[in-house]
């Protein structure tokens, strides 16, 4: 089977899934093996760093923190190292997690994933959120223009060690997909990949 048969697959399988924003296990380690399975061999150059952006992806919708992790440490793009951000994001280490977003310096799926994102909170009835600085805080948060990983991270950051609010939680988690969605398309379309590896959701 094609690398782009097999991608197609794993991503139909996967990014449905809104992963949790402190994953504690793999959700398929089935899927795992096959992500490892996808070969980059024809691959060159850049086009073989997104190609691994997309696997690293991949292992992060499936939950799978130290895959991804170990193919993000060789990703050397802007894209590699948002996606090591993400990771670490995940698992709780916000401020290495602030490096690799500052190290990614501005992607071209920012635009969108703001547009997107803010226009997600301000339409999303914000009432049931109990905690009203956290509620101010997203607000303020939506009223921005351009996309800031760092500003998320710490959103995310202040959600999981103080707040734990169940509508919040969600919100977040919807957000981070949004994000990683986008992260993955672009990678997919910078590898080589031709139209789109996702269906809109």
């Amino acid at each position: 089977m094609s690398w782009t048969d097999s991608l197609s697959r794993l991503a139909a399988q996967l990014t449905p899934h809104k992963p949790s924003l402190y994953p504690d296990e793999e959700l398929d380690d089935l899927a795992d093996i096959k992500i490892g399975k996808l070969s980059v061999d024809g691959f060159e150059g850049e086009q073989k760093a997104y190609a691994l952006t997309v696997k690293a992806g991949l292992h992060l919708f499936n939950e799978s923190l130290e895959k991804s992790h170990a193919l993000s440490q060789e990703i050397h793009n802007p894209a590699g190292s948002y996606w090591h951000g993400i990771m670490h994001r995940m698992e709780g280490d916000y401020s290495n997690a602030a490096y690799w977003f500052r190290m990614a310096r501005s992607l071209p799926v920012y635009a969108e994933l703001a547009e997107r994102a803010y226009g997600y909170v301000r339409a999303a009835d914000l009432q049931g959120i109990k905690n009203t600085a956290f509620r101010e805080r997203l607000e303020e948060w939506a009223s921005g223009s351009g996309w800031d990983p760092c500003a998320f991270n710490e959103l995310v950051e202040r959600h999981v060690t103080r707040t734990r609010d169940e509508q919040a939680e969600e919100l977040l988690k919807h957000i981070q997909w949004l994000e990683m969605r986008l992260l993955l398309e672009y990678g997919y379309v910078q590898s080589g990949g031709g139209g789109s590896l996702l269906e809109s959701p």
